[in-house]
């Protein structure tokens, strides 16, 4: 008798087929594509962030320094207007009003010099463009008052007007008591002999001399529409 036997491999766990074998592979190699695609898009992502951030402090620094060019420009613009001032505190020239260099003899009550108290009806806008205040919204001031007629061509092409008020209740001349003007107060010197006392040898109490005040009121424009205002108040 003849016995016959056929071998068997042994059996090993969890083997399973070649293809099921080929079928997960492929399917981990599409898994590491979507990973990596993510991986590229975050950071792409981050890149134009990146270059955003970039743009945005570049644009802040560029504006900063108009900025500054309008501010350097104003203080030479007010050096201007207060030598206007100081070449004619001589005369009665500043007695009364000087349309043509912006100037009032009178404090302007309700000025509103940059032009954004919008609500209030009752306000006086500067007309810096000189153009009949077409640039602020109708019937949203009281009056318009005009600053110096030409303008003035400072550095970096930064442009620039004056509006000048003298720190009186009306025009006319200053030593007229119907004229009330703020001045400044003279200051008194007091002499003391001995700790403790003090003695007023031929002193005078202060007292309030003839110099007036003047409001100067200096609007700068530069590059991207740069707008400066400032304002300075002097005395002669």
């Amino acid at each position: 008798m003849t016995l016959s036997f056929a071998y068997q491999p042994p059996h090993r766990v969890g083997a399973q087929p070649a293809a099921h074998r080929r079928v997960r592979r492929s399917a981990q190699r599409g898994v590491s594509l979507v990973f990596s695609l993510m991986t590229l898009v975050a950071l792409s992502l981050a890149a134009v962030a990146l270059i955003r951030s970039v743009d945005t402090g570049a644009t802040i620094l560029g504006n900063l320094s108009f900025k500054q060019d309008t501010l350097l420009a104003a203080e030479d613009a007010s050096r201007q207007a207060i030598q206007w001032l100081a070449s004619n505190t001589g005369g009665t020239t500043l007695h009364n009003n000087v349309l043509d260099q912006g100037y009032s003899a009178s404090l302007i009550a309700s000025l509103d010099p940059t032009g954004t108290r919008a609500t209030d009806t009752t306000r006086v806008v500067i007309d810096w463009e000189r153009n009949g205040c077409a640039d602020y919204p109708t019937s949203s001031f009281a009056s318009c008052f005009r600053p110096r007629n030409t303008e003035l061509e400072l550095a970096n092409g930064v442009r620039a007007r004056w509006a000048i008020m003298r720190v009186c209740a009306s025009a006319g001349d200053p030593s007229l008591s119907t004229v009330l003007c703020s001045r400044p107060v003279t200051a008194g010197t007091v002499t003391g002999g001995i700790q403790g006392s003090q003695s007023y040898p031929g002193t005078r109490p202060p007292r309030p001399v003839l110099t007036q005040y003047f409001r100067v009121i200096v609007r700068a424009e530069g590059g991207r529409n740069t707008t400066s205002i400032t304002e300075t108040l002097v005395h002669f």
